[in-house]
């Protein structure tokens, strides 16, 4: 698809240029032809496991959510009183638990757009491609910020088959001084910054101990401990049988429930009722097929039962032990040696394709550049809420949206095209040198768009984190 611009970044609009009337699109004596290249598919995986919330303008910032909760199970043995006694009686109190989320705002907008004759060509060609991209991203936005949530207000994680002597929950692990996961706060999650959160700042449980920072508490160097840097307590790779105990440590300790049914999908996606799930990668999935305790035993017996790997439908795959389904993230968390995140794609500073991160691909024994660690989800019912981000998926799905429907919907990330912001008078038109002057002609255009995101926990617990080491089989 031609582009007006040449992206080095997603922050492209300040650093975009282009030579005058020579890249710009307009009707020119050549066939300019639509060129689209599939893409691998990137959608929701995370927000249809939990329910959401709609959002309103002037509802206000703060998502406040009031959870009723049952009354223990105190008893374990039970005998009532004979008939010729007075009956004893049990009174139960129902408690309930508070908790507050902030919501917050962000803006998309692509790149400028300079138009001179045909439109109609223009925006078949060109705007069409653009506003399914920045509505993609908004999507992704959404969804890396579930996840985002899910890892980092979750208070424990499960650490696979680690090289030490101790392997299983982190809680239960020595690690290093002063280093222990946190559930964070919807305050502390927004000091994370695009992944980094190797900072010293105090999240809002302090106690006054560095034990209570961010990069402690979940973040950098809490991560250091499962890297290779860590002989004692490097993560090992994951296996049938980590993600056998990670679903008893839910089912059992926990006592996470089971999914009723998939949210925000039609009622037939109801496949998912009574299991919990694993969110992971297609390498770790692809790598359970080869595990060590589906071979068969002395006894010719396999050590676990068969795991029906065949995919099912709707991006979810066959069951492990009948009580864990798996859905695919096309993008997992990965993070190197150190700890620090790795991004999964970038620009190609040669032919301004977008490519994979050869730092994300890779596996190294030894690096602190290269992810090779992994972060995968298994996942109970109502660990979390989130704000309901647009567009409706049955109009965006219409392949033959028209201008005016388009124009008509409105919603929570609504994409709108605009002309109203500055351009550059005088040097490169596409570019931001120069002085600035009013688009007044209308030439330009591009695509804005503002998003609330929210979330809030039901019960955190119910999602836990497990870090494993990945692997490719040969």
């Amino acid at each position: 698809m031609p582009t007006s611009v040449l992206a080095d970044s997603v922050s492209h609009a300040a650093n975009a240029t282009a030579t005058p009337y020579q890249a710009e699109f307009k009707k020119l004596d050549f066939f300019l032809a639509r060129n689209e290249v599939a893409q691998f598919p990137k959608w929701n995986t995370y927000d249809s496991l939990f329910g959401s919330i709609k959002w309103q303008p002037n509802m206000g910032n703060t998502l406040n959510g009031l959870t009723a909760m049952p009354s223990p199970v105190e008893r374990i043995t039970f005998a009532p009183n004979t008939l010729d006694q007075f009956p004893a009686k049990d009174q139960f109190s129902i408690g309930e638990r508070y908790e507050t989320a902030k919501l917050g705002a962000h803006r998309f907008e692509s790149s400028r757009f300079r138009f001179l004759s045909n439109f109609e060509a223009f925006w078949r060609d060109q705007l069409q491609y653009a506003h399914k991209d920045i509505v993609r991203q908004i999507a992704l936005a959404n969804n890396t910020f579930t996840r985002t949530l899910m890892y980092y207000q979750t208070p424990d994680a499960y650490i696979c088959g680690s090289g030490g002597t101790v392997n299983g929950l982190a809680s239960q692990m020595t690690l290093g001084t002063n280093i222990v996961k946190r559930a964070f706060s919807g305050d502390d999650v927004r000091l994370v910054d695009n992944g980094a959160d190797g900072i010293t700042t105090a999240i809002s449980t302090d106690t006054g101990s560095v034990v209570d920072n961010v990069s402690n508490a979940g973040g950098e160097l809490w991560r250091n401990e499962f890297g290779a840097n860590n002989a004692a307590n490097t993560a090992g790779n994951l296996t049938l049988k980590d993600i056998y105990k990670a679903m008893l440590h839910l089912q059992e300790d926990v006592q996470a429930p089971t999914f009723d049914r998939l949210q925000n999908a039609p009622k037939n996606s109801e496949f998912i009722k009574g299991k919990y799930v694993l969110i992971c990668s297609t390498e770790a999935w692809s790598s359970l097929m080869w595990d060590a305790d589906l071979k068969a035993g002395d006894d010719g017996n396999a050590r676990l039962g068969s795991a029906n790997l065949s995919l099912i439908t709707d991006g979810f795959a066959g069951d492990l032990f009948g009580k864990v389904t798996a859905k695919f993230d096309p993008y997992p968390l990965r993070f190197a040696d150190a700890g620090a995140w790795v991004v999964p794609q970038t620009v190609d500073a040669t032919t301004h394709k977008v490519v994979p991160n050869s730092n994300y691909t890779a596996i190294s024994a030894d690096s602190d550049t290269i992810g090779s660690y992994e972060v995968a989800f298994l996942v109970g019912a109502d660990a979390f809420k989130t704000i309901s981000v647009g567009p409706p998926p049955k109009e965006f799905a219409s392949k033959s949206m028209s201008a005016k429907k388009f124009y008509s919907m409105k919603w929570n990330g609504e994409v709108t095209l605009t002309d109203q912001f500055l351009i550059p008078n005088g040097g490169t038109p596409l570019s931001d040198t120069g002085t600035q002057d009013l688009n007044v002609y209308g030439d330009y255009l591009k695509f804005i768009s503002q998003a609330v995101f929210g979330g809030i926990p039901g019960d955190a617990r119910h999602c836990l984190p497990i870090i494993y080491k990945r692997r490719r089989t040969t």
